[in-house]
């Protein structure tokens, strides 16, 4: 495996060809990731350098080097770990500048949040050099949600929140040609076998495309019902609570979500206005249904794909896409979407990992939650 690695301004600065391995892992709504052990040459030291970018041969996503670690064992062996990040995690490198209150999409509300913070800010340091905004797509239909972007929010913490809300996709790709990276907003295809419009892909070990399979669900963060508390106050019988997604029973299981950074009171020009008690309800109620997509049943379906199979690797399924999943022994069967996939290059052999449903956490994602 050869990757070139470019500086920020993407001229090309040499190939690392020396590897000893690659982890090379594409997320649906999240940033994706890389990971290069190689061993300490001068040409690998010049390259693997903090800031610069990696390109992996058929990708059009760059990975931003942000971890270098040089070690040396007990023999005197060197080798150098480079750790990197999908470019579209740019995102985490800007906050709301501007509070946003709005009814809108998923895909409008992504798009708004990254030209006003990244492309074309009022501030203009703060525009990423070369990102533009993808034009050409068309609309995703999904349902319009009353958003209200928090001053000073991560702007990553907030498309990641509205695209996992939405079941979209967002990347970050790169004309190395014309040099200029294009922010997408996209959705998978439905390829699952209850449905007729495109063709099935199914995953089972019957079928022999698949290698090794891990099926996970858990239930120990799973609340069924949520009360949703607005701006607090002195009072406490006047504070504005809702109830989302009421459930009766053993079954039943609650939690308060804490949603004092939804203000009542907003700018209009001059004038400070107060949202109606309907509206504010309603906008309580958005955020707790977009909460309790984090409190559903956990379900992880994780398969090493066979390269050689029947089934095409981006191709026939990718990223985001909807598949179904099937285990006749241990009675699994599960329409689930692709939400990542992890490429691992090794002694000139590939592998393929694809997880279905919910990824399990990283230590990082569980102290940050």
């Amino acid at each position: 495996m050869e990757l070139t690695v470019y500086d920020t301004a993407l001229t090309p600065l040499g190939v690392a060809d020396e590897l000893n391995s690659l982890l090379w892992t594409r997320r649906y709504w999240s940033p994706g990731e890389c990971k290069i052990l190689a061993p300490f040459t001068a040409m690998n030291n010049k390259l693997l350098r903090q800031g610069n970018l990696i390109h992996k041969p058929g990708d059009d996503e760059l990975a931003e080097i942000r971890y270098v670690q040089i070690k040396k064992n007990s023999t005197g062996m060197e080798e150098i770990e480079a750790q990197g990040r999908f470019l579209s995690g740019w995102l985490d490198k800007r906050i709301l500048l501007a509070e946003i209150n709005t009814t809108a999409t998923a895909q409008v509300l992504i798009k708004r949040v990254v030209t006003e913070n990244l492309i074309s800010p009022t501030v203009v340091e703060r525009a990423i050099p070369s990102l533009v905004l993808n034009l050409g797509e068309g609309a995703i239909v999904t349902t319009a949600v009353q958003f209200q972007g928090e001053l000073y929010a991560n702007c990553l913490d907030v498309c990641e929140g509205l695209a996992k809300e939405s079941a979209i996709g967002y990347r970050i790709t790169t004309d190395l040609r014309t040099k200029a990276h294009t922010f997408r907003v996209y959705q998978g295809r439905d390829l699952s076998a209850s449905q007729s419009v495109n063709r099935a892909c199914v995953f089972s070990q019957a079928f022999d495309n698949v290698l090794e399979q891990e099926f996970v669900t858990s239930s120990e963060n799973q609340r069924t019902t949520l009360y949703v508390g607005g701006v607090d106050s002195d009072v406490a019988v006047s504070r504005i609570v809702v109830e989302v997604n009421p459930t009766s029973g053993l079954a039943r299981s609650e939690k308060f979500i804490d949603a004092s950074d939804i203000k009542r009171n907003y700018k209009s020009g001059t004038s400070t206005l107060t949202y109606s008690t309907a509206v504010y309800q309603a906008m309580l109620k958005a955020r707790g249904e977009k909460e309790m997509v984090g409190y559903g049943l956990s379900l992880s379906f994780e398969s090493k794909i066979k390269t050689d199979g029947s089934l095409r690797y981006r191709t026939d399924f990718n990223v985001g896409d909807i598949v179904t999943c099937v285990d006749t022994r241990w009675g699994v069967r599960v329409d689930a979407r692709i939400t990542e996939m992890t490429e691992t290059y090794q002694k000139g052999r590939q592998e393929v990992v694809a997880t279905f449903g919910d990824s399990l956490p990283t230590l990082m994602q569980k102290i940050k939650r």
